[in-house]
């Protein structure tokens, strides 16, 4: 597996650095509670303006992640200035509405280490994705840097397991986008199979070539630019989701499950297993 760095040294990353600046020199720094907590806090920015994908709609997501006391102390001073209402949200953010820049507003997220360590153990490969799509602006403890290596070593470990469950999802719900049942409950099933054939196709894009993969929103999008089969397995997805007739549909499906195989042949998972595939796990790739 490629290894994932925690980010690209790239000009969009500085440019984003220079943005998250002039906002703290702005608005953060001169706050009374949050302006004590820069030093120490990891701070990175998120979502779509690292991963290329923003727009006049797209806030500015900025995130802090702090050691758990702090985070503690941090969110007690929030409650009691009614800055943070924890009956509304167990997460502790501050949204600030006034437009910056180009943005319409500001995200703040403040995480602690232990619910950071908790979403890279929920759901992996979208945590590390996410995380080695963000710009960091600090991380003085390592705190992110541990987090994302960790992730990283994982993510590896569990990569043949990972690509063999969602080939199996894919096999299955490919297979049930002919059902026979009545036709009034036709629609219904076709739209769920279908649904989930596209998706798990896009996810096993990204683990063909041993990465992990991103939010079902990005997943079309990201496909096309950072795996090595995306823009042909994107192609057939698109051809399932227009295909309308029966027959149409499973020709589009058989062409995109040719796809995904290939895909996952070019990244070492055997023909043999791709074949046995109802098998698993009984069976190891």
């Amino acid at each position: 597996m490629e290894e994932t760095n925690l980010q690209p040294a790239t000009d969009l990353a500085a440019a984003i650095n220079r943005l998250l600046e002039a906002y703290f020199r702005e608005r953060v720094k001169s706050h009374p509670i949050l302006s004590p907590v820069l030093r120490d806090a990891t701070i990175l920015v998120t979502g779509s303006v690292p991963a290329g994908t923003w727009d006049e709609r797209s806030d500015f997501d900025v995130r802090f992640i702090l050691p758990d006391a702090d985070h503690a102390r941090l969110a007690s001073a929030l409650k009691e200035a009614r800055l943070w209402d924890p009956n509304r949200d167990h997460r502790v953010f501050l949204e600030d509405r006034e437009p910056f820049r180009r943005f319409p507003g500001i995200y703040l997220l403040i995480l602690s280490a232990s619910q950071l360590s908790q979403q890279f153990h929920f759901d992996l490969p979208v945590t590390l994705w996410f995380y080695t799509h963000s710009v960091t602006y600090q991380d003085p403890s390592g705190l992110l840097e541990a987090a994302v290596q960790k992730g990283n070593q994982r993510f590896a470990e569990n990569l043949d397991n990972l690509r063999c469950e969602h080939y199996y999802r894919f096999r299955q719900a490919r297979n049930d986008l002919v059902p026979k049942i009545v036709p009034r409950r036709l629609t219904t099933v076709l739209a769920i199979k279908r649904g989930e054939a596209v998706q798990e196709a896009l996810r096993l894009s990204f683990l063909a070539d041993g990465k992990p993969y991103p939010y079902d929103k990005w997943l079309e999008a990201m496909a096309e630019r950072e795996t090595t089969n995306g823009a042909n397995i994107v192609t057939a997805v698109r051809a399932l989701i227009a295909a309308r007739e029966l027959e149409t549909i499973e020709h589009a499906s058989k062409v995109l499950r040719d796809r995904v195989a290939f895909a996952l042949q070019q990244g070492g998972v055997s023909e043999k297993w791709l074949e046995q595939w109802w098998l698993w796990p009984s069976i190891a790739p």
